[in-house]
This record gives structure tokens, C-alpha cells and sequence, in this order.
């Protein structure tokens, strides 16, 4: 064989094994790539506690005193009288007045101004028969 030829194949052999391992390489870097950019998700567990019954009852009693709650007949549809019943003992204030149907404004208590600021007590006890007087008149009444 002559040098020339020979080296022209060394040359090629050598070529064709950088590029064999040049792919390979590139081929690993482009996997490790992707898996760094893989957005790993991650779950977190809730651990839930449970509460003692006593601990339950007791915060009840906090809340809703420790008098039992009459039940009351509010309809004679037994089952919306149950669901009535059910949200009567959900509320605090038992003291609670209904609404009159001719002034469903009015709410029957006094409004306990010595504790309010001077600008708000104006407002509540401001007279507004003169205004509402003027809107009447306005609107045609």
C-alpha cells in the first residue's frame, strides 16, 4: 500500500470513530438536558388529627352556652321544621327579634351611641324627615 492511501484511510477510520463517539456523547448531554428540565412533581400528604370528643363538646358549650335548645314548630312540614331547627341551633344570639312586616327596618332595640365616635352618633341621630320629605317631593309623591 502506498503512504498516500494509507493515510487517507487512518483519516477516515479516525474520522468515523470521533463521530461515532461525538453522537454518542451528544446523545447522553441531550438526555441528562432533558431530564434536568423535567418538572419533577411532588406530593404532600395531609395528616389530619383527631380532635377528642371531649374538646368538641367543650368549644360547643363555649360557643353555644350549656342550656339545651327547645326544639320549636316553626311549619307543619316535618322536614323543613327539622332543617329550621338545625339552623336555630347554629346561631349564637338566641335573643334574636323578627322583623315586622310593616317596618322590616325597624329593628326594635336602642342603638348604643356612647360608644360610637361623635362623627357617627351625627349620623344616627340626625333627623332625616326633612330629607326624606325632599326626595318625596322630588320623585312626586
Amino acid at each position: 500500500m502506498k503512504a498516500k492511501t494509507f493515510e487517507n484511510l487512518i483519516r477516515k477510520v479516525v474520522r468515523e470513530e470521533i463521530d461515532y463517539a461525538l453522537r454518542r456523547e451528544i446523545k447522553t448531554l441531550k438526555e441528562d438536558l432533558r431530564d434536568e428540565l423535567k418538572p419533577t412533581i411532588v406530593e404532600h400528604t395531609e395528616r389530619q388529627v383527631e380532635v377528642p370528643e371531649e374538646a368538641k363538646s367543650s368549644l360547643r358549650e363555649k360557643i353555644m352556652g350549656t342550656q339545651p335548645i327547645k326544639k320549636q314548630n316553626y311549619t307543619s312540614n316535618s322536614s323543613l321544621n327539622d332543617l329550621l331547627n338545625e339552623t336555630a341551633q347554629g346561631d349564637t344570639n338566641t335573643q334574636t327579634t323578627m322583623a315586622s312586616a310593616n317596618d322590616p327596618f325597624k329593628s326594635g332595640g336602642i342603638l348604643p351611641t356612647d360608644t360610637m365616635p361623635s362623627s357617627m352618633q351625627n349620623v344616627v341621630n340626625r333627623d332625616y324627615r326633612g330629607l326624606m320629605k325632599a326626595i318625596d317631593k322630588k320623585k312626586g309623591k
